[in-house]
């Protein structure tokens, strides 16, 4: 098997205890190897799972074992016009840290949610680039990092903060019904919160947040 990034084909549980009910329809955005349809699928909280993904060896694997994998770029106009009109109506549209790697992730989101139900949810992570690491990597060591993973991760094509997503969102005619924080004392998997970084954590909660987990409607 093609060796993957560890980081992109990950069991997304932090987003997918939002997923509630049985027999959802479910569009997984940037579905990687197709992890979490299989999750979805294997525990009954879909019976249907759609995924988008730009890479052909880890949308090949994906297709063993979600319902539909639609290979390509999801910037393509075109490309999604076939997704728009060969999918269903979604109950759920995750988006797990895949907006900051697009051009226009603003426009991408307005397009495929025109496919979710009416009281439907989108479920969004991205990285939160007003961590504290940004202020150790710019400030302190006096560069950006060009990383395989994480807040500096090279392929990043736009960067977020919490107003910044929450304005997102609402530019994109959806509403926030609920906001939730991944914390990490610094950008490296397995960091723990010393007293420095739990006095960092108190005096303000988006300098220790890595993600912010939104849940949408486009019930406004």
């Amino acid at each position: 098997m093609t060796d993957f990034n560890a980081s992109y084909i990950g069991l997304r549980l932090d987003i997918l205890k939002y997923v509630v009910g049985k027999n959802n329809v479910v569009l997984d955005v940037g579905c990687a190897t197709g992890t979490n349809g299989r999750y979805l699928l294997e525990n009954k909280l879909a019976t249907i799972v759609y995924g988008i993904e730009f890479q052909k060896e880890m949308a090949i694997e994906a297709a063993k074992s979600n319902t539909r994998i639609f290979q390509g770029n999801i910037e393509n106009i075109e490309f999604r016009k076939v997704i728009l009109t060969e999918s269903p109506q979604f109950d759920y549209i995750l988006f797990g840290d895949i907006l900051e790697h697009l051009i226009d992730p603003e426009n991408v989101l307005k397009e495929l949610t025109k496919n979710l139900k009416p009281g439907g949810k989108v479920i969004i992570s991205l990285p939160n680039v007003a961590h504290i690491e940004l202020f150790v990597q710019v400030y302190i060591k006096g560069t950006w990092p060009k990383n395989p993973r994480g807040i500096f991760d090279r392929t990043h094509l736009r960067w977020f903060t919490r107003k910044d997503a929450f304005l997102m969102v609402e530019n994109c005619s959806l509403k926030v019904i609920k906001h939730e924080r991944n914390f990490r004392a610094r950008d490296a998997i397995g960091s723990t919160f010393n007293w420095k970084y739990k006095m960092i954590k108190w005096l303000n909660k988006d300098w220790a947040t890595f993600q912010h987990i939104l849940i949408c409607t486009n019930e406004i």
